[in-house]
């Protein structure tokens, strides 16, 4: 009787141990983590499925190998990127991606003082004099009257243009003087594209309305490009 108790002892240390072996033994080298990728012999045999550590490795409960640097792991968080603040009373605008042309001449838009900017998918031209000539305008201004334009049957002058830097953050806001297109008054607080102020410059809007229908000039945007003319 006791024969067979040693008996049946020994055979369940051999099934045991074997049980064992095949479960941890099987080919692979470890990583400086202590672990490694279940090979494709492995994984048909059923002993793993895929990254896995050895000999006291930790896992943390996941499955693949954490980034390292000197035997350590770490993480890093990358930091969240701060969202911009418009200041009060303005909004953002931004210069165009696409390409200015103007009586057939291409701007360099990006190396302007005061840039062509766009608002709401409209393009804005600073109303400086030397846009404003080269579109054929007549603008005035003064305190006491505001900003006026007006349409002219000249013809267009010669584009030259002022260049200098501008910040990367344009932040724009309405004029707080009277606005009068061909000698209208607008009010500029109900519209959908109102006249904007910019590095007190005035920019006005080239909406088809604006532009073909008050000013007579001639616009179309074609080949990401917008173009304008007398």
């Amino acid at each position: 009787m006791k024969f067979r108790q040693i008996g049946l002892l020994i055979l369940s240390f051999i099934l045991v141990t074997t049980f064992s072996q095949s479960v941890s033994a099987h080919s692979g080298r470890t990583d400086a983590n202590g672990g490694h990728n279940c090979s494709a012999s492995s994984k048909a045999k059923g002993l793993c499925t895929g990254y896995h550590y050895h000999n006291g490795g930790s896992s943390s409960g996941s499955s693949s190998p954490s980034t390292s640097s000197g035997g350590s792991t770490s993480s890093t968080k990358q930091a969240a990127t701060p969202a911009e603040t418009v200041p009060s009373g303005y909004v953002k605008v931004e210069k165009p991606t696409y390409t200015i042309n103007v009586n057939g001449t291409s701007v360099t838009n990006s190396s302007l003082k005061y840039p062509i900017i766009s608002y709401k998918d409209i393009t804005y031209f600073p109303m400086t004099f030397k846009f404003t000539q080269a579109l054929a305008l007549e603008t005035v201004w003064d305190a006491e009257t505001g900003f006026v334009i007006r349409k002219t049957s000249n013809k267009a002058g010669k584009l030259e243009l002022d260049y200098g830097s501008t910040n990367s953050n344009l932040y724009a806001s309405q004029p707080d003087f009277n606005i009068y297109v061909n000698d209208a008054w607008i009010d500029n607080g109900s519209e959908e594209y109102p006249l904007l102020v910019l590095n007190d410059v005035t920019y006005f809007p080239m909406t088809w309305h604006y532009a073909v229908d008050e000013l007579g000039l001639s616009i179309k945007f074609e080949n990401n490009t917008f173009y304008i003319s007398k």
